[in-house]
């Protein structure tokens, strides 16, 4: 009995690891969409005085998701907005709104939400995630249209648009607003419940728009990129050190970033590493450069290495979406 007793916990074990590694064999950097906030949209709607309909949004915001197009319930995101950035178009009733009578902006200065399921309905999904405003974290549910699937824009590069939205309490998350929650006639000034309306454009820059950024070698990429076509990595460095120590006004953080990912969408995968090093080296305290380190080193299939460098760059900024979102399925 014990022999057999064993070998079934052997067994199930084993088909655990199986499971596992078939899971993690299933997710890929290509599934993964930094949030285009150009293109994005981070919307609420609240009735005042029973009748209007008072609109506003959030400018800032950042985030990344991932989409799998074979199993959208493999899909999963996370948002981050600036509680600043909210605008309704009415200066005085924005500084109220950001002041402590609600979202206490000073205090409070993010809004973040993450998936933890996503189900599919029909042509339309539910992502059901944790929703945290000021202190307090909720379970929500956001019931999101068809998702348009991977789409090319003009400039090459791959889409994925999700729209929808969902309706939440706001004194659920002590967004209290007591001088204008008194109910008078049976109407109260702000109403509790509040529409949030999202449309998130996720974009991956393809090689053709990464092309255009280096082909002019009178720009610090098209000549670093130029030195590097027609030579080898070693001396586009070289040329790098150079413009550095000359005080290169047009250098910057980017710069070599653009000259790597040029490589690495040529699947040059060792070559952009080695320059996504250089730019680590250069700029140690911005925590992008070790986002794209972990990035390439994912893509080169070092697992460990590319989960060193995004913890390095969720370090550095601890509310770093892109590293926050693929950390959970790297770590998995």
């Amino acid at each position: 009995m014990l022999r057999k007793t064993s070998l079934f916990l052997f067994a199930l074990l084993f088909a655990t690891i199986r499971f596992q590694d078939a899971f993690a064999t299933d997710f890929s950097m290509a599934q993964i969409f930094p949030i285009d906030r150009a293109h994005s949209y981070v919307g609420f709607s609240v009735q005042y005085m029973g009748y209007a309909k008072v609109r506003g949004r959030f400018t800032d915001f950042s985030g990344t998701f991932r989409y799998d197009e074979k199993d959208i319930t493999k899909s999963s995101g996370t948002l981050i907005i600036k509680v600043a950035s909210l605008n309704t178009d009415l200066d005085f009733r924005d500084k109220d709104l950001r002041s402590p009578n609600w979202f206490d902006a000073e205090k409070y200065p993010l809004i973040k939400f993450q998936t933890k399921k996503i189900i599919r309905k029909n042509s339309t999904v539910e992502a059901i995630g944790d929703l945290t405003i000021k202190d307090v974290t909720k379970e929500v549910v956001i019931r999101m249209d068809a998702c348009s699937g991977r789409k090319k824009d003009v400039r090459g590069d791959t889409q994925v648009i999700f729209t929808g939205g969902t309706t939440i309490n706001r004194k659920d998350f002590g967004v209290a607003g007591e001088k204008w929650s008194k109910i008078e006639e049976g109407i109260t000034a702000v109403a509790f419940d509040v529409e949030i309306e999202l449309s998130i454009l996720g974009l991956q820059i393809n090689a053709p728009n990464f092309t255009n950024w280096v082909k002019n070698p009178d720009t610090a990429e098209g000549k670093i990129y130029k030195t590097i076509k027609e030579s080898n990595v070693e001396n586009g460095i070289q040329e790098f050190r150079k413009m550095k120590a000359a005080n290169d006004k047009d250098l910057e953080v980017g710069t070599l970033d653009t000259v790597a990912h040029m490589l690495l969408k040529e699947n040059k995968v060792n070559e952009s590493i080695t320059i996504f090093n250089e730019n680590a080296a250069s700029y140690p305290d911005d925590f992008h450069v070790y986002n794209s380190l972990g990035e390439a080193n994912a893509v080169n299939g070092d697992l460990a290495k590319a989960i060193q460098f995004y913890k390095k760059a969720l370090e550095i900024n601890p509310n770093n979406a892109n590293a926050i979102e693929v950390l959970r399925h790297l770590e998995h």
